[in-house]
Parts: structure tokens; sequence; C-alpha cells
């Protein structure tokens, strides 16, 4: 058993994503539908990462090395920044799944066929749950609000 960062850090995050649900449990059925429905994944999620993280022994070898995870690092700070201007530009329903089969595509060097897929299913959760379930407006983004 290993107390270390990583396991701190999955314990903050259990920590407020079930916080979150149990503020969610306070309001309104329809208020708590979106705190619960990410929320409790998350909280699961997370539970599940700190049992590994408790269970790795304590001399065990760190995953990478320092120079790669500073490497990673930038990276994911990378594809932020490309999620955050395809979101603003193109919306979410159609910039969320353009950059999921871009992350897919390149950074997981995976087939078209698993890029198309993971953004076909993006483009079903999204306008499944926000347009459909919840009847959600959602931010059509700059671009397209500018060409429609």
């Amino acid at each position: 058993m290993t107390f270390n960062a990583r396991t701190a850090t999955s314990l903050v995050m259990f920590a407020l994503f079930a916080g979150a649900c149990v503020l969610a449990l306070g309001l309104p059925q329809k208020a708590a539908f979106m705190p619960l429905l990410v929320g409790i994944p998350g909280a699961l999620l997370c539970l599940w990462q700190l049992v590994l993280d408790l269970r790795r022994p304590a001399d065990a070898p760190p995953d990478k090395d320092e120079a790669a995870e500073g490497k990673s690092e930038i990276e994911v700070f990378i594809w932020l920044g490309a999620f955050a201007i395809a979101i603003i530009g193109f919306g979410f329903i159609v910039g969320g799944p353009l950059i999921v089969l871009a992350f897919v595509k390149l950074s997981r060097d995976e087939t078209w066929v698993n890029a198309l897929i993971a953004g076909a299913g993006t483009f079903a959760v999204v306008y499944g749950v926000f347009i459909l379930l919840l009847e959600l407006p959602l931010f059509q983004g700059l671009v397209l609000e500018a060409i429609l």
C-alpha cells in the first residue's frame, strides 16, 4: 500500500464527485439529473482508481520517466486548447465530435474506422442527451453561427 501524490489526487477527485452527488440529492429532480449523470460515474471511476493506487506496492517503479511525463502533459494542454477552439468555433454538436475524431486518429494512432465510430458516438451522446432528452439549446459556435 502506498500513499503518494497520485493517491491524493484520486482521493480529492473522489471527494469532489461524491460531494456533487450528495449536493444534487437536495435539488429538484430535473435539476439533479445532470450533476448525478456526471457525478455517479465520476465517483465510481475515482473510487476504482483509488483502490488501484492503494494496492500498488510502495517499491513499484514509476509508470513513465519524468521527461516522457512532461511531454504528455504538454500534449494534454495542446489537445485541451484544440478542444476549446473547436467548441468555440463550431459548437458542441459539430466541434465535439470533430475533435474527438481527430484525437482518436492523431493522438491514439487508431484506424479511421475507430476514429469515425468515436466521433459518431460522441455526436450521438451529445445530441441524444442534450438535444433530445434534456431539450437544452447548445452553443452553436461562432463560425457556424455566422454561417447559419
